[in-house]
C-alpha cells in the first residue's frame, strides 16, 4: 500500500530530525562546557541523546545537570546547569523549527488521503477483507490528522492492526432504472 511507504518515509524523516537534535546538543555541550570538566563526556552524551525528552521539562534537566556538576566538583554548579539548559533550549528550538513543518505535512497528507480511503472502505466491488483494511487505514489517517506525532508510535501496519476490526457500510447501490428492471436486449 502506497500509504505505508509514505508513512515509513515520514517517520524516518522525523527520526532523523531527532538524531540531528542529539548531535546538535552534543556539539553545543562541548562548546558550552569546554572549560568545565565537572560533567564527564558519558553524561554529556546522555544529556545529548535524551534532549528531546526534556522538551516540556527543562527544569528537570537543569536539576540533573546541577547535581552532576556539584558531584563533579564544579566551582559554580548553578552556572553549569544554566549552560546545559541554554544549550538544550537552543537545540529544542531548532528541533521544533525543523519538526513542525514535517508534522504539518503528515497532518495535511493524512487529511487529503481520508476521502480515498473512505471510498475504498465502502466500495462494494472490493472483497470484505480489503474493505476492512481500508477502513482501518481511514481510521488511522483520521487519527494522524488529529495527532501527527502519532506517526512515531508504530509503523502503519502495526497501528492499523491495533484498531478494532470494522467493516464500513458500502455506499447504497443506485436504484435500477425502469429499463434495467425490464432487462431489454
Amino acid at each position: 500500500m502506497q500509504l505505508e511507504v509514505r508513512d515509513a518515509t515520514l517517520a524516518a524523516a522525523l527520526a532523523r530530525i531527532d538524531e540531528l537534535a542529539a548531535r546538535v546538543m552534543r556539539i553545543r555541550l562541548e562548546h558550552a562546557l569546554a572549560a568545565d570538566s565537572s560533567i564527564a563526556a558519558p553524561t554529556r552524551r546522555v544529556f545529548a541523546q535524551t534532549v528531546t525528552a526534556y522538551a516540556d521539562n527543562l527544569g528537570l534537566l537543569a536539576g540533573r545537570a546541577r547535581d552532576v556538576a556539584a558531584r563533579g566538583g564544579a566551582a559554580d554548579p548553578e552556572q553549569v546547569a544554566s549552560l546545559v539548559t541554554e544549550a538544550a533550549r537552543a537545540t529544542l528550538a531548532l528541533h521544533a523549527a525543523i519538526r513542525t513543518p514535517v508534522l504539518a505535512l503528515v497532518r495535511d497528507l493524512a487529511t487529503a488521503s481520508i476521502p480515498e480511503a473512505d471510498r475504498r472502505a465502502r466500495d462494494r466491488d472490493l472483497d470484505e477483507r480489503e474493505r476492512k483494511r481500508w477502513s482501518a487505514a481511514r481510521r488511522d489517517l483520521e487519527a494522524l490528522a488529529a495527532d501527527p506525532a502519532r506517526l512515531l508510535a508504530a509503523a502503519m501496519p502495526a497501528r492499523m492492526a491495533a484498531l478494532p476490526e470494522q467493516l464500513d457500510e458500502p455506499v447504497a447501490a443506485p436504484e435500477p432504472s425502469f429499463a434495467e428492471l425490464l432487462e431489454l436486449d
